[in-house]
């Protein structure tokens, strides 16, 4: 299952939910929003080391935060682990999601639900607030929701 299939099964699960989706992202699309680094020294050029969240989404003054993949890639665990403890991207975070009254932003990873992906992502779970999967006819499995956060 390709990356955009996840999202959209994501996307159509999230709204039959009630959430509010902010932005959302296809790869390589450009239709995403692009979240700067606190650090200025990053800012005179203009997407350096700039992220864009395959989708971002509010209900309820709760945010989520979604990296979307075809398969297990520990590298997005590991971005979303710095994402969230550091806070590194936390001024433009605010200012997209500031007339939604949000009061907390849960960090999470959508993935196709193929066993080898989902044990993977089981055992690298240290650093982000839910896992989730999905099959091609669009169901949704919640795998991983510290927070209970997600339907």
């Amino acid at each position: 299952m390709r990356e955009e299939r996840v999202t959209i099964n994501l996307l159509n699960w999230l709204e039959s939910n009630g959430w509010k989706i902010i932005c959302y992202d296809f790869p390589q699309s450009g239709t995403g929003v692009l979240l700067h680094p606190n650090s200025e020294e990053n800012r005179t050029t203009r997407n350096k080391g700039g992220i864009i969240p395959d989708i971002l989404a509010t209900r309820n003054s709760v945010a989520l935060f979604f990296e979307n993949k075809d398969r297990f890639l520990l590298s997005d665990f590991e971005k979303l682990k710095e994402i969230k403890t550091l806070g590194n991207f936390s001024n433009s975070l605010n200012t997209i999601l500031s007339d939604f009254n949000v009061t907390s932003i849960y960090y999470g990873i959508g993935i196709p639900a193929i066993e080898k992906h989902i044990k993977k992502s089981m055992e690298n779970i240290n650093g982000i607030d839910f896992l989730v999967s999905t099959i091609v006819n669009g169901e949704v499995q919640i795998n991983f929701d510290e927070n209970k956060v997600l339907p």
